[in-house]
C-alpha cells in the first residue's frame, strides 16, 4: 500500500536528539517561608525528545518533554508530572521566511518560570499554552522588516492567582549599518485579558524602542534598546524602559551580562513592572571540567513588590560522549516590605545522559 506523501517523507532530512537530566537536590526553604522554614530533598528527572525535519525549504520541529519530581515531603511540596509539548513549522524563502509554533507547557508556581514575573505564591502548577506566528522580510540589501504575532493562555489551580490571555504584536525594522553594527527600531502592543474581571482589570501596554547591536570582535559581542512603555487600566501610567546586554566567549572563559526595565503579564492582574540584572562567569579547567558562577537581581512592582536575588556557583564534568555530571549550590533571598527575608539553600547533583541522533 502507498502512503501518502509517502515521497515526500522519504526525501526529508530527518534529525533527533535525547536528553534526560536527573537532579537529586535539597532545598531549607522552598516556598521561602519567613519562619518555621521546613526543608525538603527532590529527585528530578526531566527526559526531553526532539525531532526535526528538513523538507526542501520548510522544517518541522517536534518536542516532547515530562518534568518528574519526586518530594521527600509532600506536605511541603508536592510531587510532580509537568508535560511540555511544542510543534513548529517554518518556511524558507528567497527574502526571509515565516512560521508558526505552538506550545503547551506545565510547571510549578514554584519555578523560575513564574518567580521571574515577580509573583509570591505557593506551590501549585501552572498551565501555559501558546501559539506564534513570525514572518521576516528583507527589503533593501540592508534592511529587514520582521513580525511576531503571539497568544499566551495562562491557568492556575491557586485561588490566590489569576489566570489571564495575553496577545501581542512586535514588529520590527533592522539597518545594518556597518558589517558590525545593527540598528534595530520596533513598536510592542500587548491586551492582557484577566480570567476573573473581579479580581483584575483588562489592560494595554504599547511600546516603541530603538536599539542597536554591535560585534566588537569575534569573541565579544553587545546589545542595547531604550523605549517608552505606555500602560493602559488599573495601575496604568508611563515609564521609561529599556536594557543592554554584553556577551564574551574566549578559548577557555565565558561571560555574560545583561540588565533589563520591562513590563510582564503577572497571575497577580495586569502588566508588572520588573527591574532585573543577570551575570554569569564560566571557565573550561580541563577539556572536560568547567567552573562557572552565576548571579541575578530581580526588583518587581506589581500587586506584591518584592525583590528576589539568586548567587550560585557550580562545577560540571564531561565522564563520555553520552553522560555529564554537575554539582552546583545556590543561595536565594526574597525581601518584602514589613517582612523578615526569606532566605533558601539549595545543593544539588545532576546526571545527564544525551544521544545527539537517533
Amino acid at each position: 500500500m502507498m502512503m501518502p506523501f509517502a515521497g515526500v517523507v522519504n526525501a526529508a532530512i530527518w534529525q533527533s536528539s535525547v536528553v534526560v537530566p536527573t537532579t537529586v537536590e535539597y532545598d531549607s526553604n522552598p516556598l521561602l517561608l519567613t519562619s518555621e522554614e521546613k526543608g525538603v530533598t527532590r529527585t528530578i528527572i526531566a527526559p526531553d525528545y526532539n525531532l526535526i525535519g528538513q523538507f526542501d525549504r520548510d522544517q518541522l520541529r517536534l518536542g516532547m518533554g515530562m518534568h518528574l519530581l519526586r518530594s521527600s515531603d509532600r506536605s511541603i511540596v508536592d510531587d510532580r508530572e509537568d508535560p511540555n509539548l511544542s510543534l513548529g513549522w517554518q518556511r524558507q524563502t528567497e527574502t526571509g521566511g515565516f512560521g508558526l509554533l505552538a506550545q503547551y507547557n506545565e510547571s510549578s508556581t514554584l519555578s523560575g518560570t513564574v518567580l521571574d514575573t515577580g509573583v509570591v505564591t505557593t506551590d501549585g502548577t501552572q498551565k501555559m499554552s501558546s501559539l506564534t506566528a513570525n514572518w521576516s522580510s528583507t527589503v533593501t540589501e540592508r534592511s529587514t522588516l520582521a513580525n511576531e504575532t503571539r497568544y499566551n493562555h495562562a491557568r492556575y489551580d491557586i485561588d490566590t492567582l489569576t489566570g489571564y490571555d495575553e496577545y501581542s504584536n512586535y514588529s520590527s525594522w533592522t539597518y545594518a549599518w556597518s558589517e558590525r553594527t545593527d540598528i534595530i527600531s520596533g513598536l510592542e502592543a500587548r491586551r492582557y485579558e484577566p480570567q476573573d474581571t473581579t479580581t483584575a482589570r483588562a489592560s494595554n501596554s504599547y511600546v516603541p524602542s530603538i536599539g542597536l547591536k554591535h560585534q566588537f570582535s569575534e569573541r565579544f559581542e553587545g546589545a542595547m534598546h531604550a523605549g517608552v512603555n505606555k500602560t493602559t487600566g488599573s495601575g496604568g501610567g508611563r515609564r521609561g524602559e529599556g536594557g543592554m546586554s554584553l556577551f564574551y566567549r574566549g578559548s577557555r572563559a565565558e561571560a555574560s551580562l545583561s540588565a533589563e526595565r520591562s513590563t510582564v503579564a503577572s497571575a497577580e492582574g495586569g502588566f508588572a513592572e520588573l527591574d532585573m540584572v543577570r551575570g554569569g562567569w564560566s571557565y573550561l579547567v580541563t577539556e572536560t571540567s568547567r567552573l562557572g558562577v552565576d548571579a541575578s537581581w530581580q526588583d518587581a512592582k506589581g500587586e506584591t513588590p518584592n525583590t528576589l536575588q539568586t548567587y550560585s556557583v557550580w562545577a560540571s564534568r564531561e565522564l563520555s560522549r553520552a553522560w555529564d555530571m554537575r554539582f552546583s549550590l545556590m543561595y536565594k533571598e526574597r525581601q518584602q516590605d514589613g517582612l523578615p527575608d526569606a532566605e533558601a539553600t539549595i545543593v544539588g547533583m545532576t546526571l545527564t545522559y544525551r544521544y545527539p541522533d537517533i
